[in-house]
Formats: structure tokens, sequence, C-alpha cells
């Protein structure tokens, strides 16, 4: 406990994860690609047309965001996209 956050992501027509806890976030925003951990400092971006991967229990996760927003503040990240698929490592379309 403590290592992890709470990841949010929601589009127009669905809340696709709601508060899960995950261990670490990589996603590009408009100003670069960052990770995040528990306990990052608070930032409000916009995201680009890209892949993100989060971490669960050692598992990663790919997902294929089309641009957004980005919040992080008090252990939380939300992230409100136009649309999204997961994708692989690769990523390809699953």
């Amino acid at each position: 406990m403590g290592k992890e956050f709470k990841l949010k992501i929601v589009t127009p027509e669905e809340t696709f994860l709601d508060d899960i806890e995950v261990d670490s976030l990589t996603i590009v925003t408009t100003a670069g690609k960052i990770t995040v951990y528990a306990n990052h400092a608070p930032i409000v971006s916009t995201l680009v047309i890209g892949n993100m991967k989060y971490t669960v229990n050692n598992i990663t996760k790919h997902i294929h965001l089309h641009r957004g927003i980005i919040k992080i503040s008090n252990n939380q990240v939300k992230i409100i996209t136009q649309r999204l698929y997961e994708v692989d490592e690769k990523g390809q379309r699953i």
C-alpha cells in the first residue's frame, strides 16, 4: 500500500476505468511523454493521439487514446478522451 494511485478514464459514451488502483502510468502529453507514480505532482495537460500504458500488479495494459485531457492530483489520475481502444504492446488493436 502507498505505491498505488487511482486511475479513471472516461469517454463521452462510458466510464472505461473507474478509479482502479494502478502502480504506474505512461502517457504522451502535448509537452512530451510522462510516467506517473504515486504522489506525483499535480498536473493538468492535453493529450496527443497515441498509446498509453498502465501497470496493475506487475501486469501492463496498453490503450490507444484519441486526444484528451489528463488531470493528476491527490493520488488520482483522471483522463477524459474522445475515444479509445485496447492495444497490445506493439500498438495493434486487440
